[in-house]
């Protein structure tokens, strides 16, 4: 049996047996710094203790920063190639069907509302099975693919599906503009345990207002943005309450300008094969119960 398969079990098997005995978690808890490369080694390890302890701690609501995952040259080279592609092809929209391309889109006010989760930014979304911008796939993937393993995964699992097998992984690189935002909500944890972000931007530098909250047991809105920097990963167990405060409302957004916030992430997805009432999406949470 392949290590990439005994960690899977072991990962897997921790998550069932929590999952099994608590509620999923809705509340943030607390913020962990840790090094990238440090912190992969440990799932590589495979030792028991660091496998309860950290699936304890994701579960109990715990947020998880990696830092140095990206180089700033690999940071800047990824933001190049994902900017030529969007600005040298149309503006459009693809359902996850056979032979779906990879593709942007700017989606305004007026093309959120046929979101499950309302947002506006500027999206370009990548497929395994196509060979465009394959830098920035390589550099994503490299720093995120061992994250697969602690959520239950294995290393490449549905990595070489297509839309017919009905989940596939895809890649999203999104700026968001001024005045780009995410209401809050919470996301389902069917196809994989985590929320696996890129961060490429630093507040305070590529933008002034907004960003990435989440959401604690007291209903408050904790901001998170200050301990983020461009290169670092992040992730947290997909149901906890979060979104993205509006970006720089003060400034006018437009098409050609890269400033805003630059994110990406990893995700698993049924594709449009799967009917719609069958398909694991996010929610909105009320903003209402946010103070």
């Amino acid at each position: 049996m392949k290590n990439t398969e005994i960690e899977k079990n072991l990962f897997k098997e921790e998550w069932n047996k929590i999952e099994s005995l608590k509620p999923k978690p809705s509340n943030y808890r607390k913020l962990i710094l840790l090094d990238h490369k440090e912190f992969v080694s440990k799932i590589h390890e495979k030792d028991f203790g660091f496998i309860k302890s950290i699936v304890e701690s994701i579960y109990n609501g715990d947020l998880y920063i990696l830092k140095n995952a990206i180089s700033k040259e690999n940071v800047d080279k990824l933001i190049d190639e994902i900017y030529k592609f969007s600005h040298s092809t149309p503006s459009t929209f693809h359902k996850m069907l056979e032979g779906v391309p990879n593709f942007h889109r700017w989606i305004d006010e007026k093309a959120a509302v046929n979101y499950c989760i309302k947002h506006v930014k500027h999206s370009t979304f990548l497929f395994p099975w196509n060979k465009e911008m394959s830098f920035s796939q390589k550099v994503m993937m490299d720093a995120c693919r061992p994250l697969k393993l602690l959520a239950g995964l294995s290393l490449y699992e549905f990595e070489n599906n297509t839309p017919k097998d009905k989940i596939i992984e895809r890649l999203q690189v999104v700026r968001y503009p001024p005045s780009g935002y995410i209401e809050p909500h919470f996301d389902n944890s069917s196809l994989i345990r985590l929320i696996i972000s890129g961060y490429l931007s630093k507040k305070g530098k590529h933008y002034e207002k907004g960003g990435f909250y989440l959401i604690d047991k007291k209903n408050g809105k904790l901001d998170m943005e200050d301990q983020i920097d461009a290169g670092d990963i992040g992730f947290f167990y997909a149901t906890l309450r979060h979104g993205l405060d509006v970006i720089d409302p003060h400034k006018k957004p437009e098409f050609d300008k890269r400033d805003g916030r630059w994110w990406f992430g990893l995700n698993m997805h049924n594709s449009d094969e799967v009917e719609a009432s069958k398909r694991h999406t996010a929610a909105p949470y009320k903003v209402s119960k946010i103070s």
